[in-house]
């Protein structure tokens, strides 16, 4: 269980909210995704793999976004969750609050038997306890 000077607790809150607050899309067999943009200036987005069995693939591009900046450093992710796995893949921020911002996303989805041998498989590469993968 996280604790309150481990650095995962921030990253567990925020999955919480995403997942309680945000909007929920089944993506493939046991996997979700959850993006929260209501009330918040941005989105942030996690994804769950309920599937015991099988490595889920997910790909964002935010290319069509304007004035946001994105905690990962780039507009762009892909992403190999583990079997019953989550992770916040993305936060996109305001980022002048004196002009408005725009946010349109589209994903790819795969789910496959076996996944990558490290976490090299993630773009940008995986930094911190934010944007890591913890198990469901």
């Amino acid at each position: 269980m996280a604790g309150a000077g481990d650095g995962r607790s921030g990253a567990d809150v925020l999955y919480k909210v995403t997942l309680s607050k945000g909007e929920h899309r089944d993506a493939l067999q046991g996997c979700s995704v959850y993006q929260l943009n209501k009330k918040v200036a941005g989105l942030v987005m996690a994804v769950e793999n309920r599937n015991p069995h099988r490595y889920f693939h997910i790909s964002c591009d935010n290319h069509n976004t304007s004035n946001v900046v994105s905690t990962r450093g780039q507009i762009t992710t892909s992403d190999w969750i583990p079997p019953l796995s989550r992770m916040i893949i993305m936060i996109l921020t305001q980022l002048d609050e004196t002009c408005g911002f725009k946010i349109q996303s589209s994903y790819k989805f795969t789910l496959v038997q076996e996944g990558p041998v490290d976490e090299a498989e993630h773009a940008p590469p995986l930094s911190g306890t934010l944007h890591k993968v913890y198990p469901l």
